[in-house]
């Protein structure tokens, strides 16, 4: 399992740090850990801190300030390095299992056509489900889509052995990636399943077309 990135990179979080410990007395290793991709705990701390809210005093409107520009910097530096990126077709491909296991349906659709748009195959999307023993999918996809099915299961089926796999293709700040994906899509299937959020014409036209073979269907996703 990854570990938090050396002290050098965690001196350049200490804006964030500094006022977590403010709230909490502690860092927590989580932040530490996420930490290995700047911009995304950037913006976590954000999203976060406008969620449980912010203090009143003007420190703290001054404080939410500095590290949304520091998230701005740091997210330049970070497409500047796209190259060590994850292909972001393999992080819809993530996100789709992850959904997929969580349920939301409205979420599926959305991540397959995503997917398709930013390059993967619709042979490969129609495959997903077969994916463990599809030659259409290297082994680099598989690490990763084994992870997502795991991390969206409830309860979360991860184990030492999904890492294992996962850290002979991908870098630290790559796995960061994978999960912050699987994440983030662990908020959406919360927000469109609980918000039974309509879904739109081109993505519902998508999966009545490559994913019903699968077993797909809108449910309480086709309102108007």
């Amino acid at each position: 399992m990854i570990k938090p990135p050396n002290r050098a990179t965690q001196k350049d979080m200490g804006l964030i740090f500094d006022q977590v410990i403010k709230g909490m007395g502690f860092v927590p290793n989580s932040l530490k850990m996420m930490a290995h991709k700047p911009n995304i705990l950037g913006a976590f701390v954000t999203l976060f801190a406008n969620i449980k809210g912010f203090s009143t005093n003007k420190t703290s409107t001054f404080t939410a300030f500095s590290v949304f520009l520091k998230t701005v910097k740091w997210t330049m530096k970070a497409k500047q390095s796209s190259q060590e990126e994850v292909p972001l077709y393999l992080k819809n491909l993530v996100a789709h299992v992850s959904s997929h296991a969580a349920g939301c349906r409205y979420c599926q659709a959305h991540t397959a056509w995503e997917a398709h748009i930013n390059g993967a195959e619709i042979e490969k999307i129609k495959a997903i489900w077969e994916f463990q023993d599809s030659s259409l999918f290297s082994d680099q996809e598989k690490a990763a889509l084994n992870f997502a099915l795991a991390a969206g299961s409830v309860p979360n089926q991860v184990i030492e052995a999904h890492h294992m796999e996962l850290e002979k293709y991908f870098s630290p700040p790559q796995i960061v990636e994978i999960v912050s994906t699987i994440s983030v899509f662990g908020f959406l299937n919360r927000w469109n399943d609980s918000m039974m959020t309509p879904i739109e014409e081109k993505a519902l036209n998508f999966a009545n077309q490559h994913l019903k073979e699968s077993g797909w269907n809108a449910g309480k996703h086709l309102r108007t």
